[in-house]
């Protein structure tokens, strides 16, 4: 079973934060006090974390570990989810295996597929796998993903991140393809970026959005990939407005 933790006042709608590659559900700390309104849970990811010992093998089986988390932490509760780059990947694909689970899922930093030279994001993945939890490097990524304010907090928490766990989660966002023909979940969806990602993942906004019919996607002007960490209270607006069904009518969208 994945770590996770659940907090916030009872009967509270739950949050369900899923983290980005090489770090952990720490990231969400600062996110998950701006909305004190709702019950946060933060789960660490296979190979991250608290969950460092539980191995990564695929996309699709860290969303049914997820689902399971979800289930054991939150059964019957009013469930919405909350994903930055890998985390929505495994929210994607977790709204696709288990439809009914979540009422929305606000999913940031995601492409659909069509990554350019995919064999050397590969071995760039398969050299950076043991290097990333170093301190040195994690204070670069740290600053890199907005965590300006605790530094050390960040290098601490990547330095728990499996370097097998950190390549093959990579390798498996680099072979991302979103299906062409994807099941309908009953969740609602939202796909957002940060307005300096990577053109592949701001493009394919509208791709998302035919994709799901009834889905949304709008744009955090001037931030970046981590943008969570640049801007805790806004990526928190978003989060609110989604599960309000005000995304579209409260920010910038696509």
């Amino acid at each position: 079973m994945l770590h996770a933790t659940l907090s916030g006042p009872e009967g509270a709608p739950v949050v369900a934060f899923l983290h980005a590659v090489g770090i952990s559900s720490w990231m969400w700390h600062d996110v998950a006090a701006a909305l004190p309104d709702c019950r946060s849970l933060l789960v660490d990811l296979p190979g991250h974390g608290q969950s460092r010992n539980v191995p990564w093998r695929s996309l699709e089986d860290s969303a049914d570990q997820v689902a399971a988390a979800i289930t054991a932490e939150a059964d019957g509760q009013d469930i919405h989810l909350v994903g930055l780059s890998l985390g929505s990947y495994v929210g994607l694909h977790l709204c696709l295996r288990h439809p009914d689970l979540c009422r929305s899922a606000l999913l940031s930093g995601i492409h659909p597929g069509g990554m350019p030279k995919r064999g050397l994001m590969k071995l760039m993945s398969a050299v950076m796998a043991p290097l990333a939890p170093m301190p040195f490097v994690a204070r670069r990524t740290a600053r890199m993903m907005g965590a300006r304010a605790d530094v050390e907090g960040f290098v601490k928490a990547a330095r728990q991140t499996r370097a097998s766990a950190f390549r093959r989660a990579t390798n498996d966002v680099v072979d991302f393809t979103c299906p062409s023909d994807p099941a309908i979940p009953q969740t609602r969806l939202a796909f957002v970026a940060g307005g300096r990602e990577h053109p592949l993942i701001r493009e394919g906004l509208s791709e998302f959005r035919n994709r799901f019919p009834g889905s949304v996607s709008a744009v955090a002007p001037g931030l970046g990939h981590g943008w969570a960490g640049e801007d805790p209270q806004l990526f928190a607006d978003f989060i609110t407005a989604h599960m309000a069904e005000r995304l579209a009518d409260t920010v910038q969208t696509q």
